[in-house]
């Protein structure tokens, strides 16, 4: 391995060897030119301000509004600021000469200054990659973060009841889908179905999923691909900002609050604070005709950062916490067979109940702290260093619907289990500037997780212990029109596990196992620009992941269901790990002023493929007759396409449309897999308001959307004797948002009002495991409002 991995440092050091015999930079002369013009009246601004952020080369338009720029290979970010007009950013990635025209709104309640900001940017990835932000992201404020992700053209969620959502990307989820929490890896309780990332989505400024195999980068994990929450970066002009967001919602009585105040010091201007908090609750949910008996939830949440940056060198401590309490639905809790089939029968829930706050047995309660420490030091004029340590706890409590028949224990209300995880996680990496045609990436990673149950509870998985290392290089090469990209990557692996158990002869023993691992992962992606407007990008990866420790001796009760691990079903074969083999093709159309839109394809090839199947008849024990899931493997095959597109009908009209298509087959039985998503598309068409001179109100619009979803046909033969219920019927939602920004004095209050369900139809998701007793959410109306305020002084 050592002979490896010097290998890949030589090869990634190559390019520079070469290029440092010459003095002159090769193919740094690329012309970047354009024309900077008024939106509304297009004529042309001259003595606008250029900024390239990455570079901070900076010139300002001709008389004709025009701008040149020469440039190395690469992709850039270029900032268009004028006084009177709100600043432009635009993404250019230059292979040769390009040529881009921008477009200035003007801004007539407040004249800005021009503010030139720069930061690291990510480097495209041939992977099909989308990004919630700006008001796409306001939108979705006061939903979970699995929610709010549905928002991406191929991501989907595995639901329970209204309040718990576990992203899904291209029919992948769990332990195949990696989530990094402000750049470190989230690691919790993850090995429930029902357990929903612990995150606030308030915090992030950003959401980006990775669509498809990203394991190289981010760990042999990330089969199905990555999530980022990424908060704003820290101040880093003088003064003291603030935001707040209001959220209430009609249907269950959501209220939301959350603000962030951060600032930077005058006397100090490479230090900046950031201090953040969320408080949300909600009561019971209203399906069409009831309401969904202890449905609610609850959250508070807080998180802090402080950072020191200089030009060569900066450090930032992170430390964020995350509370939650939610209700789980009594109707899953069954005492016979008769009763649990008879509940699924029902078209509502035989226990159902009024409006009401109060969250009762059974509930989970979940607790997660993040600790995170990042540092950079620039590299001389070839790189940059950056090493990043983190510290994760997670506590999860889970109450069953009945207190314990011992009295003692009733009184002091124990949960049924409890569970700690600790986990420690440690990066490095390099990057290496662009030299000539070349730039990348090398890295070093670790884990080290221990997992514990409390005394007195149920050990639903065993205790265990997870040692990860793992290395990785990615190379990027880009001449003109292409962007070429390699990487290479492995994880070893190393799980321990410990359970107390009983013999046949009643004697106690510990049951003690040990797995290693060495899991590789590979990538090839290219990117070609075919035209200023059209993007070619193509890729492949293989990946291996190992199983987890639930996957592996679940065993026994949690939230109203009951669960089987592989390694516990008489006659299995040893368990080995999952290989995954990935290839997709996009096809973006951009930049246009009328059409734009991206497609993706793709196909994934999965050996030993672990998933859950029902188990029929249901598990009965002393807790009753339960909804019951056994781990089993197969060979598994996945294609599908997403499809987005957007299209201005006139100045102030968009429509919009996206769908995705999956189909998941079990080749090994020739059959279809379960638990797939099922056909779906949105199509929405927007107007935005004409902005009135001297008018209070600015960025008017109105949406109309519509979201329909298929019923899956597509489930294994004999489908009536392998689950509990077939899928339920197709659906199609009608959704309205309005909004606008109020200019109330010098503050801008950010309003909309949308309602989702309106014709309050009645329907169920095939991915929801309520789905067996419940309906989902009727209509419901909800009120956002974002105050930004800034404190900064004007004082010279």
């Amino acid at each position: 391995m050592t002979g490896l991995w010097l290998g890949l440092a030589l090869f990634c050091a190559l390019p520079q060897l070469l290029l440092a015999q010459s003095s002159v930079p090769v193919g740094c002369a690329l012309l970047l030119s354009g024309r900077v013009q008024d939106h509304e009246s297009h004529d042309a601004l001259a003595g606008a301000t250029v900024v390239v952020l990455e570079t901070q080369q900076a010139t300002q338009t001709e008389p004709d509004g025009h701008y040149h720029l020469d440039l190395c290979p690469g992709t850039y970010h270029v900032q268009v600021s004028f006084v009177g007009f709100a600043p432009e950013t635009v993404e250019v990635r230059v292979g040769g000469s390009v040529l881009r025209d921008v477009q200035l709104h003007p801004d007539a309640i407040a004249l800005k200054g021009a503010v030139v900001e720069g930061q690291q940017v990510a480097a495209p990835t041939p992977q099909a990659t989308a990004t919630l932000s700006g008001q796409a992201l306001q939108q979705t404020r006061g939903q979970a973060l699995g929610e709010a992700l549905q928002k991406i053209t191929g991501v989907t969620a595995i639901q329970t009841g209204p309040s718990i959502f576990k992203p899904m990307i291209h029919g992948l989820h769990s332990n195949r889908v990696t989530i990094l929490n402000n750049g470190v890896r989230q690691e919790g309780q993850q090995w429930g179905q029902e357990h929903g990332p612990e995150i606030d989505p308030f915090i992030a400024s950003q959401l980006t999923v990775v669509k498809g195999a990203a394991s190289v980068r981010y760990g042999s994990d990330a089969i199905g691909g990555v999530v980022l929450v990424q908060p704003k970066p820290l101040r880093d002009s003088v003064g003291t900002g603030a935001e707040l967001n209001l959220v209430g919602m009609s249907n269950n009585g959501l209220g939301a609050a959350s603000g962030t105040l951060d600032g930077n010091l005058r006397r100090l201007p490479a230090l900046s604070w950031r201090v953040q908090g969320t408080t949300k609750r909600a009561g019971t949910m209203r399906a069409p005709g009831y309401y969904l008996r202890n449905s609610g939830f609850e959250e508070y949440d807080f998180s802090a950062a402080l950072g020191w940056r200089k030009p060569t060198y900066g450090l930032e401590v992170f430390y964020s916490q995350f509370n939650t309490t939610l209700g789980i639905l009594p109707a899953a809790h069954a005492e016979s067979p008769t009763d649990l089939y008879a509940a699924i029968a029902r078209a509502r829930p035989l226990e159902t109940s009024d409006f009401s706050y109060t969250i009762s047995r059974a509930y989970q309660r979940v607790s997660h702290d993040l600790l995170k420490a990042t540092g950079f030091v620039r590299t001389g004029s070839v790189g940059r260093l950056t090493a990043t340590l983190g510290q994760q706890t997670d506590y999860r409590d889970e109450y069953d619907r009945f207190s314990a028949r011992n009295a003692d224990r009733a009184a002091r209300n124990r949960p049924a289990l409890s569970y700690a995880n600790r986990t420690s996680t440690g990066e490095l990496v390099w990057e290496q500037k662009p030299l000539g045609h070349f730039t990348g990436s090398v890295g070093v990673a670790g884990t080290y997780q221990f997992n514990r149950y409390a005394d007195g509870t149920r050990g639903f998985i065993p205790f265990y212990n997870n040692t990860i290392a793992g290395a990785f290089a990615v190379e990027r090469w880009q001449n003109q029109k292409w962007q070429l990209e390699a990487g290479l990557r492995a994880d070893y692996r190393h799980l321990r596990t410990r359970r107390g158990t009983r013999d046949t002869l009643g004697g106690y023993y510990v049951d003690r196992r040990e797995f290693t691992y060495l899991t590789p992962a590979a990538s090839l992606g290219a990117i070609f620009e075919a035209t200023p407007h059209l993007t070619l990008s193509l890729t492949g990866n293989l990946t291996q992941r190992a199983p987890a420790a639930n996957e592996r001796f679940s065993d026994g009760v949690h939230n109203a269901q009951y669960e089987l691990g592989y390694d516990l079903v008489p006659g299995n074969a040893a368990l080995g790990p999952e290989t995954a083999y990935h290839t997709a093709l996009t096809v973006s159309w951009h930049d246009n002023p009328r059409l734009n839109g991206e497609l993706t394809v793709y196909q994934t090839a999965i050996d030993n493929y672990i998933y859950q199947r029902p188990i029929l008849p249901p598990v009965i024990n002393i807790r009753g007759t339960l909804v019951s899931w056994q781990y089993t493997r197969t060979t598994a095959l996945l294609r599908g396409l997403d499809l987005g597109a957007t299209y201005r009908l006139a100045p102030q009209w968009e429509l919009a449309g996206k769908a995705s298509v999956l189909r998941g087959r079990d080749t090994a039985a020739d059959e279809w897999l379960f638990f797939m998503p099922a056909d779906r598309a949105e199509l929405s068409v927007r107007y935005a308001l004409p902005a009135r001179v001297g008018s209070r109100l600015t960025g008017r619009y109105a949406q109309l959307g519509s979201y329909a979803v298929a019923r899956q046909t597509r489930v294994p033969t004999d489908y009536a004797t392998k689950d509990y219920a077939l899928p339920p019927a197709g659906y199609l939602l009608l959704g309205l948002e309005a909004g606008a920004t109020v200019h109330w004095g010098r503050l801008p209050l950010e309003v909309s009002l949308a309602g989702s369900n309106l014709l309050n139809q009645r329907y169920r998701d095939y991915l929801n495991r309520y789905r067996y007793f419940a309906d989902e959410m009727g209509r419901n109306v909800t009120l956002r409002v974002r105050v930004p305020l800034n404190f900064s002084s004007h004082r010279p």
